[in-house]
């Protein structure tokens, strides 16, 4: 019995940390970002960026705005929802079009208030090679952001390009709103490190972030990606469509049709971004790693490509998200070990000396940056442990979608149909695209935007060999 105690405390050990040594590794020493050529074949007027909104007063908003005009792409194309929220928007957007008459400003409006929607109806004015998928409370620093981004895209077996990311300190001293702050910046710190380290092993990631992403047009353009990403359901079709997980969707698409995922983490590719503080914070997290369970689980059952493709992110990033609760698996070790006959004291210590080194591995970089913030990271490890039950909650209700952070429905009453039916497109005249889907279909709500010709369909996007 002692020797089985300690075969189950060297397994556990081993299956947590082995991945965590060798994303060490990855992280510093494999890791290389994509330079920009000399001479590239793509520049920043090949991209078209879109933009969905239902907050277009907010001050990140503009802020957003000015950002993508200093990187002059082709055209920006902002998706806002209703008669009203499109002329307030328009308003805004007139003085800050008349400052960059080089790059193209449009509107374009949807009935509800459905990230998805929006994307799949901006995307159908995008004439350009690339499209880049912008939130509007995210910011990008350089000027440089779109050459680097485009880099990879010289290699034509690459379908996306993410970034790296870091929150906004915009609350500061030793407060409740700074701690909140403070727990969402290194929330991003620690999903920079997993995929640049994933990325550079065997080209994987568990999700290029939708904050900013950049993409080749004929994938999000291709009749049979805009069928899927706007009725996407889980949980053996029981629950959907979807309108929270996009950036999951778009992912496992490009992985599962043979495109390369490339992340760009170097300082041109930096994007900046805001994230609520409590209560907001607490419902963000909730949705994330309700996304989490869904889309991981989709990925390893449903789509499965992971398995011959990304076989180390099989290990590291898929499965380990299944069972890795800091709370529960701490205490694993700590009761493995002491059951064990190499329990002590002493290796009870040693244990959590090494617990608190390794979990600070990728909270480094956020302290080197906010020293002054290391006051404040006993409540880090707390808040840790308790996100364990919050995943634990969230995999006992993983069929809410819920956005949590917006209320969505109020936004979409603006024009919306009396019947409220957040899935209901108004059609003016028939459409052969969308009826031929429903005639094979019935039961799928079909939300492919009325000028998406059917020359798209059976453009299923393959990479290139």
């Amino acid at each position: 019995m002692w020797c089985n105690w300690t075969v189950i405390f060297i397994g556990l050990f081993i299956f947590r940390y082995l991945r965590l040594i060798v994303h060490i590794f990855s992280f510093w020493y494999l890791y290389k970002p994509t330079p920009v050529p000399e001479d590239p074949t793509l520049h920043p007027s090949d991209c078209t960026v879109i933009i969905p909104t239902v907050d277009p007063e907010n001050s990140d908003f503009k802020e957003c705005i000015y950002s993508c005009l200093e990187n002059q792409p082709g055209a920006i194309i902002i998706v806002t929802v209703g008669r009203k929220l499109t002329a307030l928007t328009k308003r805004i957007i007139a003085p800050i079009q008349a400052r960059y008459p080089n790059t193209t400003i449009s509107i374009r409006t949807t009935k509800h208030a459905n990230k998805r929607l929006q994307v799949a109806h901006g995307v159908q004015y995008v004439e350009t090679a690339i499209t880049i998928l912008l939130d509007d409370h995210v910011f990008w620093p350089s000027a440089r952001f779109l050459p680097t981004v485009l880099a990879p895209f010289e290699n034509p077996q690459v379908g996306i390009v993410g970034t790296n990311k870091r929150v906004r300190r915009t609350e500061i001293g030793f407060t409740s709103r700074s701690f909140w702050n403070m727990l969402g910046a290194i929330y991003l710190e620690r999903h920079n490190f997993e995929i640049r380290a994933t990325n550079a092993i065997d080209g994987g990631v568990f999700v290029v972030s939708g904050r900013t992403s950049a993409h080749r047009t004929k994938i999000i353009k291709s009749f049979a990606f805009l069928t899927g990403f706007t009725n996407e359901r889980f949980f053996f079709n029981q629950f959907g469509p979807l309108n929270a997980d996009d950036d999951n969707y778009i992912t496992r698409w490009n992985v599962s049709h043979g495109y390369k995922v490339k992340i760009q983490y170097c300082p041109d590719a930096l994007i900046e971004t805001t994230l609520g503080t409590y209560p907001t914070f607490l419902s963000q997290c909730l949705r994330w790693v309700r996304t989490t369970w869904r889309s991981n689980s989709c990925s390893l059952f449903t789509d499965r490509t992971v398995w011959y493709r990304q076989p180390w992110c099989v290990y590291a990033v898929y499965l380990t998200s299944f069972v890795n609760f800091a709370l529960f698996y701490d205490a694993a070790l700590a009761y493995a070990l002491c059951k064990s006959p190499l329990g002590s004291d002493r290796s009870l210590i040693l244990l959590a000396i090494w617990i608190f080194c390794t979990k600070m591995v990728k909270l480094t970089p956020y302290f080197l940056r906010e020293p002054q913030d290391l006051i404040m990271l006993p409540g880090y490890f707390l808040f840790a442990y308790f996100h364990s039950l919050i995943k634990l909650y969230a995999g006992l209700t993983f069929w809410v979608t819920a956005w949590g952070s917006r209320n969505l429905e109020d936004v979409s009453q603006d024009d919306a149909p009396s019947t409220g039916n957040v899935s209901y497109i108004k059609k003016t005249k028939t459409n052969p695209v969308t009826d031929s889907i429903k005639s094979k279909y019935p039961r799928v709500e079909v939300q492919i935007p009325p000028r998406l010709s059917a020359r798209f369909a059976g453009q299923y996007g393959t990479a290139p060999a």
